[in-house]
């Protein structure tokens, strides 16, 4: 047998670092693999095999959604969280609505919008999960200091101002540090959060004593992108400004994680209003951002399939696909992968969705005649 070329060698070494999960999976199980009607006639003659499929088929239906359905009352939208998916904070004493979405080594909380009594939760959570990213999607005219329909702003937004967060035990303290305008029309802010039940450890002499231990925390807030569809002008607009934004936070995650000792970035939160429309629109391109840098693939719609799963409701109205989609179109042209025919299929969807007519939760209405 004649050696391996030196290229063929590398090739095969590259394709062994790269990741699998977009590629179907082999399975002997008979409930999986496609059968004829006389094979299932022969699983079914054994009395045995009926109960053990029922309770296979049974097993990738269940959804134990137990504490959400004792807090209904306390979402935004009645969006069923599985349980060992959801937010658990402070032995799970309090509700949130909310819940992590992880794949691979990437993990995010999806958050429903705070009211001024969840207020506190959320920012225990956030010191439970030591988080250092937090993205905010709340559209200014979806906050209210007044209105508990709207998100009640619960973090600082100008230079020294503070938050004061009474808890059970003590105060959290919010300190806006710095506060940066960015190009396409969001803004970043520098928090440093102190609990006043928790002190440095140090020896040193100083007659005051310990301070409270800080936890330094970046918060992006898109305050422009409402996520419904607009009533005049160009539909998927907006497209450009998201991808740039969600390039913002994917190269603040790569800064986190190099600082990192253990070479972990803590759940990035993704708050919006119900946590199903914008943040879940930021889930499936920060994946695809992942795969985009690697050039690893480009599998969109997979993507959302992985996240309607892991949080139902995700992406459910066509409005909301099709500005993932451009948004994904715009990923593909600013990463230079395959840039001439991200910009063609955009122009395309650009031009074609105008003509589309929607109801009133964004999807598309089918003529019948």
């Amino acid at each position: 047998m004649p050696p391996k070329s030196k290229s063929k060698d590398k090739k095969e070494k590259e394709g062994m670092t790269k990741t699998n999960r977009r590629k179907p999976q082999k399975s002997n199980n008979v409930t999986s693999e496609g059968q004829t009607p006389g094979d299932l006639i022969e699983t079914l003659k054994n009395s045995k095999n009926k109960p053990v499929m029922y309770e296979h088929l049974k097993a990738q239906a269940a959804h134990q959604a137990d504490g959400f359905l004792k807090n209904l009352e306390l979402n935004r939208l009645p969006v069923p969280i599985n349980e060992r998916r959801r937010v658990k904070i402070d032995k799970d004493e309090e509700f949130y609505p909310g819940q992590y979405c992880k794949m691979e080594n990437s993990e995010y909380t999806l958050l429903q919008a705070p009211s001024k009594a969840s207020l506190k939760l959320i920012w225990k959570l956030i010191t439970q999960d030591q988080t250092k990213i937090i993205v905010c999607l709340c559209h200014d005219e979806q906050i209210s200091a007044t209105e508990d329909s709207k998100c009640f702003p619960w973090f600082p937004t100008e230079v020294n101002q503070s938050l004061e967060v009474e808890q059970k035990k003590g105060k959290y303290t919010i300190v806006c540090k710095a506060k940066e305008g960015l190009s396409m029309g969001a803004v970043k802010y520098d928090l440093e959060l102190s609990d006043s039940e928790t002190v440095q450890e140090t020896n040193t002499d100083d007659p005051n004593g310990p301070g409270p231990k800080t936890l330094v925390m970046t918060l992006y807030h898109m305050n422009a992108w409402s996520g419904t569809r607009p009533e005049s002008g160009n539909p998927l607009e907006l497209a450009q400004n998201v991808a740039l934004f969600l390039k913002e936070i994917n190269k603040a995650e790569t800064n986190v994680l190099r600082k990192s000792m253990e070479n972990f970035v803590p759940p990035v939160i993704i708050q919006s209003f119900d946590a199903i429309g914008r943040s879940a629109i930021a889930w499936v391109v920060l994946m695809l951002l992942k795969d985009v840098e690697k050039r690893e693939c480009f599998d969109v719609p997979d993507l959302i399939k992985k996240l309607m799963k892991l949080r139902p409701g995700a992406i459910s109205s066509y409005y909301h696909y099709v500005f993932t989609m451009a948004v994904a179109l715009h990923i593909g042209k600013e990463m230079k992968w395959c840039e001439p025919d991200c910009e063609k299929a955009l122009a395309d969807l650009t031009a074609k969705f105008p003509e589309r007519k929607l109801n009133e939760v964004g999807n598309l209405i089918i003529d019948t005649k």
